[in-house]
């Protein structure tokens, strides 16, 4: 989906939720945070599971609430669920004994220890939109059209169960021919296999895009624990979804 992606600094505020400080930021739209070093009173996750049924491929691990912990990186889609905001988080993060979990971040159930400087994209024309799916009997966001763009800049987009994760962001990125863009995205893999390390065999992992080239992710399976690293190519398949934000940069910008 086509849309335009303003770069913005801002500040979330102490003592929210994760969501609300965010949703206060974008000012009601659609957007895309990167998220780096924020304490957290409390937050509250949860990390991939088997399913208890067959009517899904995996599920989740039940919540589990660290206290004075730090959001290290992740990465956060703010769309919305039944007319009302709603965040996609997933990432890496720190207990306060200083060992390192993953997952999928409950933005709802997080509240922020102190005010915190984030990088913030809001989007115009596109918004991720929360909806039943047929497929993978899952509610995911789709990205949904809110009006007309001159000039865009970005691409919103998901990709569906078994394709090849670089094949879905070059097909999302070539749709509108932008060029040179900057991947930001979280989703899950069939396993997450990595270059030159161990990766996870689980049928459902889930995975957070760090650096701006689609290469490198933190992920996470049914054990809970994390791993970091560069994806080995041509070997990723999409699980449930993934979900990208692609961002046109400037010729002069690396």
């Amino acid at each position: 989906m086509p849309c335009k992606a303003s770069h913005h600094r801002v500040t979330l505020t102490a003592g929210s939720t994760l969501l609300q400080a965010m949703t206060d930021a974008a000012g009601g739209a659609g957007a895309w945070f990167d998220l780096t070093d924020l304490p957290a009173e409390t937050l509250t996750y949860v990390h991939p599971a088997p399913a208890s049924d067959d009517a899904h491929v995996a599920w989740y691990s039940a919540e589990v609430v660290l206290k004075d912990a730090v959001i290290l990186q992740a990465g956060a889609h703010l769309g919305r669920r039944e007319g009302a905001a709603f965040a996609h988080v997933h990432g890496l993060w720190a207990a306060s004994g200083g060992t390192r979990h993953a997952g999928h971040l409950l933005a709802e159930a997080t509240v922020l220890a102190a005010d915190c400087e984030v990088d913030l994209w809001v989007l115009d024309g596109a918004v991720m939109e929360r909806a039943p799916d047929a497929e993978t009997g899952f509610a995911l966001f789709r990205p949904i059209a809110t009006g007309p763009v001159d000039r865009p800049n970005a691409v919103l987009a998901t990709i569906r169960p078994n394709e090849i994760l670089e094949d879905g962001l070059a097909m999302c990125a070539s749709a509108t021919d932008l060029p040179r863009p900057a991947i930001k995205g979280l989703g899950s893999l069939i396993g997450t296999r990595l270059t030159a390390q161990a990766g996870l065999d689980d049928i459902a992992t889930e995975v957070l895009l760090t650096g701006e080239r689609g290469e490198d992710v933190v992920a996470v399976g049914f054990e809970g624990r994390a791993i970091t690293g560069r994806l080995t190519p041509g070997s990723n398949r999409v699980c449930v979804t993934f979900e990208a934000l692609m961002i046109s940069q400037p010729a002069d910008e690396p």
